[in-house]
């Protein structure tokens, strides 16, 4: 249950980030043109111990927008490594470990999605 709380604590600080339209923990089908600006949170793997004195819990957190109502492929991207500092500096301020950026998660036609891998401190 603690990690529910850890992911939703995550969740609640990453929607606050200026121009985000949706914010959940999980990467639901159904997701539409209104969800975007998007983040989801998705845990990939629970780890005991270090490095922290607890839990770790390790998240994919998918973010990405939309590339049909932008002036241009560079210009998503600009937005998007905004978005990502954005996330890094909550994920950050939570006392999580951001880990990597990867880039190139084009899932579907019209969005350009990105993910971070960080590590959240599950106090279970």
């Amino acid at each position: 249950m603690a990690a529910m709380t850890t992911l939703n604590a995550a969740r609640d600080s990453l929607a606050t980030i200026p121009g985000v339209a949706s914010c959940a923990v999980g990467l639901e089908s159904n997701i539409g043109p209104g969800d975007y600006p998007l983040i989801r949170l998705v845990p990939s793997r629970l780890t005991p111990g270090r490095p922290y004195n607890e839990r770790t819990i390790e998240t994919l957190i998918y973010f990405g927008a939309s590339t049909t109502l932008s002036e241009g492929l560079a210009n998503v991207y600009s937005d998007l490594f905004a978005l990502e500092a954005a996330i890094i500096a909550k994920i950050k301020a939570l006392g999580g470990r951001y880990l990597e950026t990867i880039t190139d998660e084009d899932r579907l036609d019209a969005y350009k999605l990105m993910t971070i891998r960080a590590d959240l401190l599950d106090s279970n």
